[in-house]
């Protein structure tokens, strides 16, 4: 199970009632925030002990409802994209299927989500491919993660916990 500590806008606009959470595995806890780029809604979920991100771009009033449905897609889309190992894959998304909310309770992931949102907006990303557009937002390095690529950092924390050696 995944758990998803929303902004107070996201949480709104899903129309959810968060729960109270305090400690969660850090591998399974990300944190998710509501922007506008060109009027259109997108949403950002950023893991927070990686800095691995995930955009939605363009979500509609309607889709809200299967938003753990929408990002868990987009999610394994981009793992099977980056050459995860499949049987990581599975299982992680799996465990991503059933999803709690709750409220934000971490100043260093909020900063590093609202500078990828700073730079999402000075590049304008409106053109390309979803997929594109977050492979370009993992390869951003960050001084909280060892000045490493999010997604190096995701996927080794991956093999690490379902013990498989680096090929």
């Amino acid at each position: 199970m995944f758990v998803i500590r929303g902004t107070q806008k996201l949480l709104k606009e899903w129309d959810t009632e968060p729960l109270h959470v305090d400690i969660y595995p850090p591998l399974n806890s990300w944190h998710a925030s509501l922007f506008l780029l060109n009027r259109r809604k997108n949403i950002v979920f950023m893991h927070d002990a990686t800095r691995f991100s995930i955009t939605l771009f363009g979500i509609k009033k309607s889709q809200y409802k299967n938003l753990p449905t929408l990002f868990i897609q987009a999610l394994k889309e981009f793992m099977i994209s980056e050459g995860f190992d499949e049987q990581i894959v599975e299982a992680y998304t799996q465990e991503g299927e059933q999803m709690l909310a709750t409220t934000t309770n971490s100043h260093s992931v909020m900063r590093t989500l609202e500078e990828l949102i700073f730079v999402m907006k000075e590049l304008d990303m409106e053109h390309g491919c979803e997929l594109e557009k977050n492979q370009c937002n993992n390869r951003i390095v960050f001084k909280t993660v060892q000045y490493q690529y999010p997604v190096d950092t995701f996927k080794e924390a991956l093999e690490k916990h379902y013990n498989l050696e680096r090929v």
